[in-house]
C-alpha cells in the first residue's frame, strides 16, 4: 500500500514537472516568436548560411502585385546575405499549373533548396512532395499547403491566419458598436488563407448577434486580391445591399484602396475597412479621413518579413544545419485608428510598400522581382 502510494505521488510529481516543462516551452515559443514580430524577424546572424555552395529556388503563386513583391524581396535579400547561395527565382503569374510547373523544372534542374508561397494550398501539395522525396529542401510559407512538416517539406510557416480573422471580426465590431452589415472580400476561389481568415471572422461575430455578414461565413466574393476586381466587387454589392456598415479586405493595403474607389464612385460615405497594411492606405487615410467622419482603419501587418525566417529555414536545412526558429505568429492589429495607432502616410514610399516588414527601396527593386 505504501508503495502504491509513492509510486502515485511520484507519477503525480513526473506529470507536473512535464506540464511545467511543457508550458515553459510554450512561453518560450511564444516570446521567441514575438521577438521576430518586433524586429521583423532581421538578424545580423547569418550561421544559417554554412559553407556549402546550393542553389536556392524562390517561388511565389503570383508574383504581379505589390504584396508578392515585398514577400520575393524578404526571401530574396536574406538569402543575399550568404555568398555560397545561387538564387533561381520564379513566379506563378496567378497560373496553378504555372507554378505546379515551375516546382517541378526547379526540382529537375537541381535546386537544392525551395521557398514558396503556395498559393493553391492542397493542389500544390503533390509538387511539393515530389520536391522533397527528390531531395530538395522546401519550405512553404504564407500559405498552406496541407502535408506534414518533416514528410512533405522542411517546414510549414505564416502567421495564425484564423486569429487574423478573429482580430479583424473585434476590430470591425468595436467600430460599429457591434451592430451592422458587413461584407468580407476573399482572394482566388477556395484558397486556404482566405477560408481560415473567414472562419476566424465568423468565430469573432459569434458574440454580436445584431452584426450580419452578408456575404455569408462560407466563401467570399472572388477578387484575385486584385485592387480592379476589389473594386468590381465592391460596386456590385453596393448595388446590391442598401447599408453596408464595415468591410473586411483581406488584401493589401494598396489593392484595398479598391474598396475606397468603389465607394467613391458610388457617391457613399467611406465606412470602417479592415485589412492588410500598405502605405497607399495610409495616404488615403489621411486625405479622406476629414470629410468621411467613419472612416477607419484597422490593419495588420502584410507578414512579409516572414520570408526571411523562410529563407533562413531552407537554406540552413540544404546546409545540414538546424534552424530552430518558430514557424508561427499570431499578429494583432498593426494600425489601429480608434486605438490611437492611425495608419501614418510616408510620401517617400511607394503606395504597396509596407512598414512592418522593413524593406528598403533599393531592396525592392533589386529583389521584388523574378530575374
Amino acid at each position: 500500500m505504501l508503495r502504491t502510494s509513492i509510486r502515485a505521488a511520484v507519477s503525480a510529481a513526473a506529470l507536473a514537472g512535464a506540464a511545467l516543462i511543457g508550458a515553459a516551452a510554450t512561453s518560450n515559443a511564444a516570446e521567441d516568436a514575438q521577438k521576430l514580430i518586433d524586429t521583423a524577424a532581421k538578424t545580423t546572424d547569418t550561421s544559417f548560411c554554412g559553407t556549402k555552395p546550393i542553389a536556392l529556388g524562390v517561388h511565389d503563386g503570383f508574383g504581379i502585385n505589390g504584396w508578392s513583391r515585398a514577400s520575393m524581396t524578404a526571401v530574396r535579400s536574406e538569402a543575399a546575405k550568404c555568398a555560397n547561395v545561387k538564387q533561381v527565382p520564379r513566379i506563378g503569374q496567378g497560373d496553378l499549373q504555372k507554378s505546379i510547373a515551375d516546382v517541378n523544372g526547379l526540382a529537375s534542374q537541381g535546386v537544392d533548396a525551395i521557398v514558396i508561397i503556395p498559393d493553391w494550398g492542397k493542389s500544390q501539395l503533390p509538387s511539393l512532395r515530389a520536391a522533397t522525396d527528390a531531395g530538395v529542401k522546401t519550405v512553404p510559407w504564407a500559405a498552406d499547403p496541407g502535408g506534414k512538416d518533416g514528410e512533405d517539406y522542411v517546414q510549414y510557416l505564416d502567421w495564425d491566419e484564423h486569429a487574423a480573422g478573429v482580430a479583424w471580426g473585434e476590430w470591425v465590431a468595436k467600430a460599429i458598436h457591434g451592430e451592422g452589415n458587413v461584407v468580407f472580400l476573399g482572394g482566388p476561389a477556395g484558397n486556404p488563407v482566405s477560408a481560415h481568415e473567414l472562419s476566424g471572422v465568423v468565430e469573432a461575430f459569434k458574440k454580436y448577434p445584431k452584426i450580419t455578414l452578408l456575404t455569408g461565413d462560407k466563401d467570399w466574393p472572388v477578387t484575385n486580391w486584385d485592387s480592379a476586381l476589389i473594386q468590381q466587387n465592391m460596386t456590385a454589392l453596393l448595388n446590391k445591399y442598401p447599408k453596408i456598415d464595415a468591410v473586411i479586405n483581406d488584401s493589401d493595403g494598396f489593392a484595398s484602396l479598391g474598396v475606397v474607389r468603389a465607394y467613391q464612385s458610388a457617391n457613399k460615405p467611406l465606412v470602417p475597412l479592415a485589412s492588410l497594411e500598405a502605405n497607399g492606405l495610409a495616404c488615403e487615410y489621411e486625405k479622406q479621413k476629414a470629410s468621411n467622419a467613419n472612416f477607419q482603419i484597422g490593419t495588420i501587418s502584410g507578414r512579409n518579413w516572414i520570408g526571411r525566417v523562410a529563407a533562413r529555414k531552407a537554406i540552413a536545412a540544404a546546409e545540414g544545419l538546424t534552424n530552430s526558429e518558430p514557424t508561427r505568429f499570431e499578429l494583432g492589429i498593426y494600425e489601429d485608428s480608434l486605438g490611437g495607432k492611425a495608419p501614418v502616410c510616408d510620401p517617400a514610399q511607394g503606395p504597396d510598400t509596407f512598414t512592418s516588414s522593413q524593406l528598403s527601396a533599393d531592396d525592392l527593386a533589386k529583389y521584388g522581382k523574378a530575374e
